[in-house]
């Protein structure tokens, strides 16, 4: 079978983490197949996937041709050549125009089928819309929805051999950070004791990845936690790993302005799998994108989810859909609170966005007065002192969906039938 994957980079990461990683299972699975990758944004694909080359409008890696997106005159003499037998036309993404051009020209006589991957949704309407045909303005150009997702009545999410590992050996998953931190010669001593600490079991690891906001709450919360766990454990310790990105220097800022309380390290850009690694060693994870939601859920630890910010705060749909997911899985932790309860109001208090001054409008910083901060801290605080109960609902959590099975496999099922 020859697949394209189409890919137009709208949050940095998360589009093509979740295509480079459906793109390596594919492989792994079905290494006969033929994949031609377009991307729009080679340069957030080379970030986590170093053998890409970002100046190159076509390339061979990994057995997969690879080519950009903006590049018409090579993109429309290759698929001009080669038709596309199946399109996976990922997130609603527009296609190029050189492409429409292609596909619809009158001459144009083979069968081309479009397979729309949509965004994970937790939402009911994923079960109903998966697999939905929908209309072209060509009969021989045939598309149908696939939705990823959290029920058996979706396409699943992806489980690639890379991150399965690293999910059931925490050494292993340390191992293959390590080795890619080395290889980017970026193991200095500090940072090899960064690594050293995910291996202490006294040590509680948080993994930070979001987009801009105020973190003062977190790190103040943090501090608390810890000062309340070193009473019955006096070498109880924590250790924050802020990713680079967005959020590194926002933490960094809150972190400073609470006296530096614990240990973090500031990361470099990682390849996915040393980023998955990353998430299945930490205790406690707050992540951002469609592909770290997607490994969050997946990797059986707490987690709190920064969705990509939408008009109208239609992000907090997705974000309270999720949620509903995971209610089922926790349970009360005191007669007058439920630990859900906790759990729901902080997940969407950290995604609300709140209205800034125009002197913070200009300057692109949030402003502090704005947020909810006692609120958030106190919320975080709960959830933290209550760590048991809430690792149990999320590898519960996790577990579920891994028996849902692997969105891949349901993929390639469909389209050989």
């Amino acid at each position: 079978m020859e697949i394209t994957i189409l890919c137009k980079v709208v949050d940095n990461y998360g589009d093509i983490g979740f295509v480079y990683r459906l793109a390596r299972n594919i492989t792994e699975l079905y290494p006969d197949t033929e994949l031609r990758l377009v991307v729009s944004d080679l340069p957030s694909f080379a970030a986590m996937a170093p053998f890409v080359k970002t100046g190159l409008a076509k390339q061979n890696a990994r057995g997969w041709q690879i080519f950009d997106w903006n590049n018409e005159e090579v993109c429309t003499e290759e698929f001009s050549r080669k038709i596309p037998d199946v399109i996976l036309q990922c997130f609603q993404c527009e296609r190029p125009e050189w492409l429409d051009r292609i596909l619809f020209d009158p001459e144009q006589k083979q069968i081309v089928r479009i397979v729309n991957i949509e965004y994970l949704t937790a939402e009911s309407w994923a079960d109903d819309f998966h697999l939905l045909k929908s209309g072209t303005r060509s009969i021989l150009v045939k598309k149908v929805n696939f939705m990823p997702g959290f029920t058996k009545k979706t396409g699943g999410l992806v489980m690639d051999s890379s991150f399965i590992s690293c999910l059931k050996s925490k050494e292993t998953a340390i191992q293959i950070l390590q080795e890619n931190l080395v290889a980017k010669e970026q193991v200095a001593e500090p940072l090899e004791d960064s690594i050293q600490a995910l291996r202490d079991n006294n040590t509680f690891c948080v993994t930070i990845f979001a987009y801009k906001r105020n973190f003062t709450h977190v790190v103040r919360a943090l501090k608390t936690f810890m000062d309340s766990k070193k009473k019955e454990n006096p070498l109880f310790k924590i250790h924050a790993f802020v990713a680079a990105g967005l959020a590194s220097k926002p933490f960094e800022e809150a972190w400073k302005e609470e006296s530096c309380p614990f240990e973090i390290t500031k990361l470099p850009y990682l390849n996915q799998e040393a980023w998955d690694a990353l998430l299945c060693s930490s205790d406690f994870n707050f992540v951002r994108g469609e592909d770290s939601f997607a490994r969050a859920c997946l990797c059986g630890k707490p987690f709190v989810w920064h969705a990509y910010p939408q008009d109208e705060e239609l992000h907090l749909v997705k974000a309270g859909a999720v949620l509903e997911r995971i209610k089922d899985f926790v349970k009360d932790f005191a007669q007058d609170k439920n630990l859900f309860d906790v759990l729901r109001e902080y997940f969407l208090l950290y995604n609300t966005r709140y209205p800034r001054s125009t002197e913070d409008e200009q300057s692109g910083s949030q402003s502090k007065e704005d947020e909810p901060k006692e609120k958030e801290e106190e919320l975080l605080q709960m959830l933290l002192s209550n760590y048991s109960e809430l690792s149990k609902a999320f590898m519960d959590f996790s577990k579920n969906l891994i028996e849902n099975g692997n969105l891949t496999q349901h993929l390639m099922e469909y389209l050989e039938r």
